[in-house]
């Protein structure tokens, strides 16, 4: 797996050094690795580079791979796969293909990161790591980081759990012993000693979920173009719906939205910028998705925008 290279001061120093003693085995990808979906696939075939092609595993776990089209991969291991897309490749080009398939990215074994770290945002493991090791590939622990107060949101059966954390007595100590055992799909937040669990710990911020690469609260200053406050958020997913975009004020008493076209601005451009203010929460939609009902009805229970950005992820699972 890929490591981000930083320079680490007080906790986030030991944070690295913990990720530094991991045992070198743990870094080696497998070929026994049972594709999910949501996996980044690369794949490779030899002396065509032009069959060349980084694919994506949908949710019906299929691949799309010019030329042979749709082809099922979630629950084969890459060797499996690679031997599959060989046999057909060798049909259609009436050659011996060898292929080689491996993982880009392993966000079917995913763990959403947000709140006070140096990346909010959705990472990858072929196996499952330890919550410093997250932290750590999130980035690190920003300095205002209360690691006594980390959480670990997990959807289970009946709903959602959560799972306090005291990083910093685990750091005292050397020892992991008492700290959740991370699963895919965890929603790890680390809170800011402001309070604010979602990212930037300052009242000027407004929260950007949904289909957007690293969802979390951003700050907006006194108001800022929707464009830009996408744009800090990563920008949006490949799976995003542009047209719809919905803003949810805070100080609205009953809770509803206005819902903003931005893919129709972006052919006959903006009359009017629409502004985010702090305090706001955007809300990207999925192609094909239906989950801004359930994420409206979460808002029934909660005015925390700190728990919006923790659970989001979680709620959007099946």
């Amino acid at each position: 797996m890929n490591r981000s290279r930083t320079r680490w001061t007080g906790w986030t120093g030991l944070l690295a050094l913990a990720v530094l003693m991991l045992p070198a085995a743990a870094l080696a990808q497998s070929a026994d690795y049972v594709i999910g979906a949501d996996d980044v696939l690369q794949i490779s075939v030899w002396m065509r580079p032009e069959l060349e092609r980084t694919v994506s595993v949908n949710t019906q776990g299929n691949i799309v791979y010019p030329p042979i089209g749709e082809l099922k991969a979630a629950g084969l291991t890459t060797r499996q796969l690679a031997d599959r897309l060989a046999d057909r490749l060798s049909s259609y080009l009436r050659t011996t293909a060898t292929v080689t398939v491996t993982v880009k990215e392993y966000l079917s074994r995913g763990v959403q990161v947000s709140g006070a770290v140096a990346k909010p945002g959705r990472y990858g493991f072929e196996t499952m790591p330890g919550l410093l090791d997250v932290i750590n590939q999130a980035g690190g622990a920003l300095p205002d980081a209360d690691l006594s107060r980390v959480i670990v949101v997990r959807r289970e059966a009946g709903g959602q759990r959560q799972y306090p954390a005291d990083l910093a007595q685990a750091l005292q100590t050397g020892s992991e012993r008492g700290l959740p055992v991370l699963k895919p799909g965890d929603v790890v937040i680390v809170p800011g000693r402001g309070g604010v669990a979602g990212g930037t710990g300052t009242a000027d911020a407004a929260g950007i979920l949904g289909e957007v690469s690293r969802p979390g609260l951003y700050s907006v200053g006194v108001g800022q173009d929707l464009w830009m406050a996408l744009a800090q958020a990563g920008g949006p997913t490949s799976r995003s719906n542009l047209a719809i975009v919905h803003v949810l004020s805070k100080d609205q008493e009953v809770r509803n939205a206005v819902t903003v076209d931005l893919k129709e601005t972006l052919s006959r451009g903006y009359k009017t910028p629409f502004m985010v203010h702090p305090g706001d929460i955007v809300f990207v939609d999925a192609r094909g998705g239906g989950f801004w009902g359930v994420f409206v009805g979460f808002l029934n229970v909660t005015r925390d925008i700190a728990n919006l950005v923790a659970l989001v992820e979680v709620l959007k699972k099946p």
